[in-house]
């Protein structure tokens, strides 16, 4: 985990601490200006909820964090000040001038886009500001930044925060003068707007997690793909050594980033260093090679098309190449992030790309993309291709390149989401507005984000389905697709959707050391859905199950499978006392007074058989079956 220090200063403590601090060879000459949104002041627990913090991010294996929490209770201290920490992507570090720079990372409790800090929060920010401005020797306006300063996807420190308003705050405290009049506050500053700033974070949350691990614009890699268009990672971020050093690089749809460790802010792009040609050795080839192996494919520099994706900047390879026979033929293909290569076998120079059959009108042409695509959508994200779902033929017809998961249902707020993540973006439509489809990443520059369906040529334009309202597009409308006749906006299929619940903090989970889910654990709760969703969710939660099934059969998914959430601990199962939380799925059921309704009932039945055939897991438990101290828990539940 992230070496959080995790001692609570107050005012007076502090200062007397950052007036002997020893920084060591290098001192920080920035301050980055934060509101941590969530947790809230409501939420704040004091030293729970900074262990909880912790806890996330090392699950997430990062080294360190913002240095400094102000909260309500008084000053905390996280990552040492010493340090560099992640916070502020490219504002984290960097060098000027051939010489290493960092700042400090402070964080206010609370969220700031309506209204300003204020009380015990802002008196310590002033504090913490006002210290390190004397300690550092540097005046406040040269000082002090916001995290806005190095993102255009985030209010951080909130719209209320200004600079006219906090410079002038700090150099008040340090004359030891009355604070000036304050500024009025903005309405509404830049983008995101607040209402869409929820909605964002949601969906670049999710599309960052399919390979990666989640999202985080405190991480420069991060933070440098949204800037440059590089498209979602396929591959969690490592590191590596080549020429004595040590490099962090991540994977993303159209390139590989690398920084120096412990250079965060100095990122570089792998295809500068290859400039479309494979060098036999050094740092590009190291990365080259490491950028195959994350995605389970050997770099082979005399392979046709590993030749031809390099020159073509491609993107790194979803899968290994493998064969496929389509009308009597033989083909090979391999799965890259930006398109699909394939060729006749044993024409292996004649390398076609899948986009240049997207709008293929004969049947031959026609069922080779198909097919073509059909192994793309399984070796990619290990899901059916369906040419008469909508999201599938806009993503083809847009060549938002492979798809990185299935369409799946999340919610935000009041309002549920369909998604389904590409390489390049990701697709949505809030329900049941079926076709006011959206791709998420023009949100982050302030655009709508929609897709116009419309008709044209020869081709129709889609129809809804029998009983489905149609809408009307909106007049800003960014992007035009055509789609096909009949096309399926509401996918068929399940009687039940898991509905992603948002989870800011997974502080009630870790990862399976090695593990794997061999067993279902029930556990039943009385209190209301709202309340144990919003516990299990809170920063500072002890404990968490991976679904929660509603009175009214609703299914909510607040951690992945592949993560141990807290929801059984220590027990006694076949015949050793071990740690059931690694080995299993946990699963809480909403129980009123008069017992488990028929719709969660079936619910839980449904999300049994579907997780026991998905991880062929062949024992179900009830909670209280397993620990003598919690008989009531799930004593009664069936499936």
């Amino acid at each position: 985990m992230p070496p959080f220090i995790n001692r609570r200063l107050s005012i007076t403590e502090w200062l007397s601490y950052v007036a002997a601090y020893d920084f060591g060879r290098i001192a920080p000459t920035r301050v980055v200006l934060h509101h941590t949104y969530i947790p809230t002041i409501e939420q704040w627990r004091g030293l729970a909820t900074m262990q909880g913090m912790q806890r996330f991010y090392g699950a997430k294996g990062w080294r360190s964090g913002p240095h400094i929490y102000v909260a309500p209770d008084g000053i905390w201290l996280a990552t040492p000040m010493k340090d560099i920490g992640i916070h502020a992507g490219t504002g984290n570090s960097g060098t000027a001038g051939g010489k290493l720079w960092y700042s400090i990372g402070c964080e206010m409790v609370g969220y700031y886009d309506k209204v300003r800090p204020s009380g015990a929060v802002w008196e310590g920010t002033k504090a913490v500001l006002g210290g390190l401005s004397k300690r550092l020797g540097i005046a406040p306006r040269q000082l002090i930044s916001f995290h806005r300063d190095y993102t255009n996807q985030k209010s951080c420190p909130g719209w209320a925060v200004t600079k006219d308003w906090v410079w002038p705050e700090i150099e008040a405290w340090l004359g030891n003068q009355a604070a000036p009049p304050q500024p009025p506050p903005p309405v509404q500053v830049g983008t995101p707007t607040p209402e869409n700033e929820a909605l964002l974070d949601l969906l670049m949350n999710e599309s960052f997690q399919r390979r990666g691990d989640g999202y985080n614009p405190d991480l420069a890699f991060n933070q440098y793909a949204v800037q440059h268009s590089l498209g979602f990672p396929t591959a969690k971020a490592a590191t590596l050594a080549d020429g004595g050093k040590t490099y962090a690089y991540q994977a993303f749809a159209r390139d590989t980033l690398y920084c120096e460790v412990p250079r965060w802010g100095e990122v570089g792009r792998l295809s500068d260093l290859l400039g479309g040609s494979i060098p036999p050795s050094g740092l590009g080839r190291a990365l080259l090679d490491a950028t195959y192996r994350a995605s389970g494919a050997i770099f082979h520099p005399d392979w046709a098309f590993h030749q031809y994706a390099v020159a073509a900047k491609l993107g790194p390879p979803l899968a290994e190449s493998t064969k496929l026979k389509v009308g009597g033929v033989e083909y090979a293909y391999q799965v890259y992030a930006l398109d699909t290569l394939y060729n006749k076998i044993p024409d292996w120079q004649a390398i076609h790309r899948v986009s240049e059959l997207a709008s293929a009108s004969d049947a031959a042409s026609a069922q080779l993309r198909d097919a073509l695509l059909s192994a793309t959508y399984q070796k990619a994200a290990g899901v059916a291709y369906h040419p008469d779902w909508a999201f599938h033929q806009i993503a083809r017809k847009l060549n938002l390149g492979a798809p990185l998961s299935d369409s799946y249902r999340v919610t935000s707020g009041a309002s549920q989401y369909a998604i389904q993540v590409y390489a390049t973006d990701t697709l949505y439509n809030i329900i049941p507005k079926w076709q006011e489809v959206r791709r998420a990443l023009p949100l982050a520059s302030g655009g709508s984000g929609v897709v116009a369906l419309s008709a044209g040529g020869a081709v129709p334009a889609a129809k809804p389905r029998a009983g489905m309202q149609a809408s009307t597009l909106p007049e800003d409308s960014e992007i035009a697709v055509v789609l096909g006749r009949g096309a399926v906006f509401e996918q068929p299929g399940a009687p039940f959707h898991i509905v992603r619940y948002r989870v800011p903090f997974a502080a009630a989970s870790g990862t399976r050391s090695g593990a794997r889910a061999r067993l279902l654990v029930l556990h039943s709760s009385t209190g209301s859905a709202e309340e144990d969703l919003r516990a299990m969710a809170a920063p500072d939660a002890q404990s968490m199950a991976h679904y929660y099934i509603t009175a009214e059969g609703q299914i909510y998914q607040l951690a992945d499978d592949d993560r141990a959430t807290f929801h059984a601990g220590m027990a006694t199962w076949q015949g050793r006392r071990q740690n059931i939380n690694r080995i299993s799925l946990g699963i809480t059921v909403q129980r009123s007074t008069k017992g488990y309704t028929e719709a969660a009932k079936k619910a839980l039945a449904w999300l049994v058989a579907t997780l026991r055939e998905r991880y062929n897991l062949a024992h179900v438990v009830r909670w209280g079956d397993l620990d003598a101290d919690s008989r009531p828990d799930g004593a009664d539940l069936s499936w």
